[in-house]
């Protein structure tokens, strides 16, 4: 018996799910029109987006990382956050190097002095900036703070590249492109940290580049905040009291998502890292391809033929009830599935009560 040989080669793309949803609601292909076309978009615009607020969405949570400023009273995330679904404040340790290269450019040292006041720029023949430590060490975030003039925007294309005589180099990351305002971090995390003498960031596409700050974290440790609802935020006697480190966040879910921190950072080299759920992706053309696993097409289209149907003259109520208990029974499946199957370890707290 000859077997197909692989598996998640299947793609259905936004025409497909729409044609099926046409033909399960009764009708023929003939009667598609361009009208109809576009209201099973729009169908299936809103029904993505409402999934959102039936659980959380295992494929849309994102770890990111969040760099703040002294005195900055809330992190601004993007519109597209549904929530935040964990928080921590991250104890970074910035290690002394021995030497800051390239030696041939007089802004090596200004890159890593701790100060954003300062900026360092690049040269065409030396188009990075590094470091040297005298015992090797590893490097778990790397953060650049950005520097661009006349209220504008400076975009960088960084290498992250290791090296054991700083002669020799090897790209161990290549950053995606970063669009940064003026005195604005960007923070990477590094998944593979054996330790290096040589550290740098390589400008790979402008020929100059000019940064604030480079940081290369060699420590770290995590420490959960706590979350705050929006009565006992405001209840806070002094929401501008500054601190080395942030203890609790009030997420204020406007169009521009906020969270606000208490206390708010003392300095400018605090981080955050956050795992956010995100808005599911727009339909986009027929052509495209629905970002969600397939675990969940099967519900996305008995919901897209429910309510399609509900939209074309002339199918049978009995159809639409019929279409509407499948797609209810099919969203039931997938959402029981849709879990990290870790185990629940429930642990009582009555400190409140007995101290």
């Amino acid at each position: 018996m000859a077997y197909s040989g692989t598996t998640g080669e299947t793609k259905v793309n936004v025409d497909q799910l729409i044609s099926y949803a046409f033909r399960e609601a009764g009708k023929t292909a003939e009667e598609m029109t361009p009208e109809y076309v576009n209201a099973g978009k729009q169908a299936l615009f809103y029904n993505l987006q409402n999934l959102s607020n039936l659980g959380v969405n295992l494929w849309l949570l994102e770890n990111k990382l969040v760099g703040a400023l002294e005195a900055q009273q809330y992190l601004t995330l993007p519109a597209t956050t549904i929530d935040v679904r964990e928080a921590n404040w991250v104890y970074t340790i910035i290690s002394s190097a021995s030497d800051y290269l390239p030696v041939a450019n007089i802004d090596s040292p200004v890159a890593f002095d701790q100060n954003l006041d300062t900026v360092a720029t690049s040269t065409s023949v030396y188009n990075w900036f590094g470091l040297e430590y005298q015992t090797a060490l590893s490097v778990y975030y790397v953060g650049v703070n950005g520097h661009a003039t006349g209220g504008g925007t400076q975009t960088y294309n960084l290498a992250y590249e290791t090296s054991e005589d700083g002669i020799t180099w090897t790209t161990q990351v290549t950053f995606p492109a970063t669009t940064l305002s003026d005195r604005e971090w960007v923070y990477f995390p590094i998944s593979i940290t054996p330790t290096h003498s040589f550290y740098r960031l390589r400008e790979t596409v402008a020929t100059t580049f000019s940064v604030r700050q480079i940081v290369f974290s060699t420590s770290q440790q995590v420490i959960p905040l706590a979350r705050l609802n929006r009565d006992d935020y405001w209840s806070l006697p002094n929401k501008q009291f500054p601190s080395e480190r942030s203890l609790q966040y009030w997420y204020d879910r406007q169009i521009e998502p906020k969270m606000y921190l208490w206390p708010i950072p003392n300095n400018n080299f605090q981080m955050f890292q956050l795992i956010i759920e995100k808005q599911m992706e727009d339909v986009g053309s027929l052509t495209n391809e629905l970002y969600l696993p397939d675990r969940w097409i099967t519900s996305v289209q008995a919901t897209l033929s429910h309510k399609l149907a509900l939209q074309i003259p002339g199918v049978d109520l009995a159809k639409i009830q019929y279409l509407e208990v499948q797609s209810d029974k099919l969203f039931m499946q997938a959402n029981n599935e849709e879990r990290d199957k870790s185990p629940i370890y429930f642990q009582p707290n009555i400190s409140y009560y007995t101290r």
